[in-house]
């Protein structure tokens, strides 16, 4: 495990992650033939039509890529115990390995329930139960296209069946949701960690936005239309994943990659300065998903979650209680 003081965070807080600069070579928002036919497009039609190029950005920003599912992952999920739990209109998949405290799983967006699928067993054989769900509109769940709100509602409606959370685990765009979950839902849990994320709701939106060239104002409208469909209970100033992380007292564990080409490793450095309380865990040439199965990282992790940290990470306090939704989600 990679420890970092107040001094050699400041370091860090310095440092520029490699590709973060220009268009990323790789990711949800990489340079590719189809990303700079819809910058041909957007700019025209917000010019001309403005209120329809939004309403083109909100469907392709709610719209998730579909993963294919690796012949390794679709064997994960036939061993786990598999439930269809209802949510809203629809359906999620949710699936369950081994027995002990729960480790609660949240995968990113447009990736599936077996994102992580390589820990998963070696939390098993360390005595847990983990506990993982396919996303509205993801893997076998119900649906097209997802939000923030129903997103949030899904993490909910999983913690609330599976009963106490021991850990979260999350991944990039989970992780922001999971917090958002922890916030508004009111999800209790007793150790955290957190993998690969952004700083804050708005830099996805941002990073979309200048993804498919869409002028500011036309974002802006997109992005106002979630708000009237949640009748203003969608705040996205207050989707700071920064500071959701700094209302919590939980054992945290960030840990992100150098050379990230999705999310740029200085978020993640962001968040450990917002959270005294966490352990960093820093590497090197893995990537934004390749570090999911790397075997060292593997190996911090279920330390971690066993409760294995340094002295003083074994106590938390509770968090404060939250605003509670249970009632947000739109069929």
């Amino acid at each position: 495990m990679v420890y970092f003081n107040s001094t050699e965070v400041t370091v860090l807080a310095n440092l520029k992650a490699t590709g973060s600069q220009g268009r990323p070579k790789a990711g949800r928002f990489a340079e590719t033939r189809r990303a700079r036919v819809m910058r041909g497009v957007f700019p025209l039609l917000s010019r001309v039509t403005p209120t329809l190029a939004a309403h083109l950005a909100y469907k392709l920003l709610a719209t998730p890529p579909r993963s294919p599912e690796k012949p390794w992952q679709t064997e994960l999920r036939d061993k786990a115990i598999t439930t269809r739990l209802r949510l809203g209109a629809g359906e999620l998949a949710v699936y369950e390995w081994g027995c002990g405290p729960t480790v609660l799983m949240v995968h990113g967006w447009g990736a599936r329930a077996t994102h992580m699928g390589k820990m998963i067993m070696p939390l098993v054989d360390a005595g847990f139960r983990v506990v993982a769900f396919d996303a509205p509109a993801h893997g076998e769940s119900f649906g097209r296209s997802t939000d923030l709100i129903a997103y949030a509602a899904a993490i909910k409606a999983v913690a609330r069946h599976a009963g106490p959370v021991h850990t979260l685990l999350a991944h990039s765009f989970g992780v922001a949701m999971a917090l958002f979950a922890r916030r508004d839902w009111g999800i209790p849990v007793q150790r955290q960690v957190l993998v690969s994320s952004f700083r804050h709701c708005k830099w996805f939106t941002e990073a979309f936005a200048r993804h498919v060239g869409l002028a500011p104002h036309v974002m802006a409208h997109a992005m106002q239309m979630m708000v009237e469909r949640y009748q203003g209970r969608l705040d996205w100033e207050s989707l700071s994943v920064v500071e959701m992380l700094r209302q919590t007292r939980q054992p945290t564990l960030i840990i992100h990659d150098r050379e990230d080409l999705e999310i740029p490793f200085e978020h993640s450095v962001a968040l450990l300065q917002a959270a005294p309380h966490a352990q960093f865990h820093a590497t090197s040439g893995l990537g934004h998903h390749r570090l999911l199965g790397n075997a060292d990282v593997i190996a911090q992790v279920v330390r971690f979650v066993s409760h294995a940290g340094p002295p003083g990470h074994e106590q938390a306090e509770p968090d404060q209680p939250g605003t509670r939704h249970e009632s947000l989600l739109v069929s």
